[in-house]
């Protein structure tokens, strides 16, 4: 069995990597500073990130990875949610 990594060594074993690496949800998990059950929940229902099934295993691309990041941009309050919805 692997040791498990901080979130801190998978997030910078993340960015030292290069585009074409895989990554399990340990180190999605860790990047986007959420749960196994968060991944997994939106892996089922088709809103996470895109990813590659081999075999029984599961793993993300660093360039989706970094894409679906980009497309989620942060916010400064709950109130420029509504504003930017109202702009889509």
């Amino acid at each position: 069995m692997k040791p498990q990594l901080s979130r801190l060594n998978l997030i910078t074993e993340y960015e030292l990597a290069p585009d074409s690496a895989l990554f399990s949800q340990d180190t999605v998990a860790a990047i986007r500073d959420c749960s196994l059950a968060t991944i997994e929940r939106d892996r089922w229902a088709g809103t996470g990130i895109p990813f590659v099934k081999m075999g029984r295993l599961v793993r993300y691309r660093k360039t989706d990875i970094h894409a679906w990041l980009g497309k989620h941009t942060s916010v400064q309050s709950t109130s420029q949610v509504s504003v930017d919805a109202e702009v889509l």
